[in-house]
């Protein structure tokens, strides 16, 4: 298992210019779920708008023991003439029943004039059996505010499809970005999630975003 972390921070020294650190969630919100312990999420992302280049993301989330969360995000083509570093993200969640669950942690983790300001949160999962309901909140500086969001899971074609949908308070308060997007179990080791992005800020871009998961179980 430790020859794995030597292979990540090693892998780590490849992968530049910070990104939001992935924390689990929906589209763009933090959930109270956790990567299940001993488990190793590879991630590689891509977001595309109309009038952008395409951003190519890669990094990797971890269970280090039950109910624990870490994890390292970066951009995978390096922006030139500018330092590039890694941004870090973790979070610790608490079980109250077997349908609800609250989680605190932090992401956005790395050198503020790359990554941005530090992004706590906490954060409240409710699984109602017809439909799971996220809300919560975060304390980052000057852009406080809230955020929630709704999935639902069904079999297609033998595996886990889930819908998926949040809202997230944005420019301190005075906007917000919707999304609405799905995640599917592709086969044992692999999933992939997409979304759609709809910020109301003025000069913001709709993005799409696409997501690969490399999941590997100790």
């Amino acid at each position: 298992m430790w020859r794995v972390f030597y292979y990540v921070i090693l892998l780590s020294f490849f992968i530049t210019a910070p990104v939001w650190a992935t924390s689990t969630g929906l589209n763009n919100i933090p959930t109270a779920d956790v990567v299940p312990e001993n488990v190793l999420v590879f991630q590689f992302i891509s977001d595309f708008a109309n009038n952008n280049t395409p951003a190519y993301m890669t990094g990797f989330k971890y269970g280090p023991a039950k109910n624990i969360e870490i994890g390292l995000d970066g951009n995978i083509f390096p922006q030139k003439g500018k330092t590039e570093t890694l941004v870090a993200q973790g979070k610790l969640r608490f079980e109250l029943s077997d349908s609800l669950a609250i989680a605190g942690g932090i992401t956005n983790l790395g050198d503020r004039a790359r990554a941005g300001r530090e992004f706590p949160f906490g954060v409240l999962s409710q699984d109602f059996g017809f439909l799971r309901v996220h809300f919560g909140g975060t304390t980052q500086k000057d852009n406080e505010g809230f955020f929630g969001g709704i999935d639902k899971t069904f079999t297609f074609l033998d595996r886990d499809f889930t819908l998926r949908s949040d809202i997230i308070q944005t420019n301190d308060q005075h906007d917000t970005t919707a999304s609405v997007g799905f995640i599917y179990d592709l086969c044992k080791n692999f999933l992939v999630e997409s979304w759609m992005s709809f910020p109301s800020a003025s000069g913001k871009e709709d993005v799409l975003t696409v997501k690969l998961n490399y999941v590997i179980k100790f």
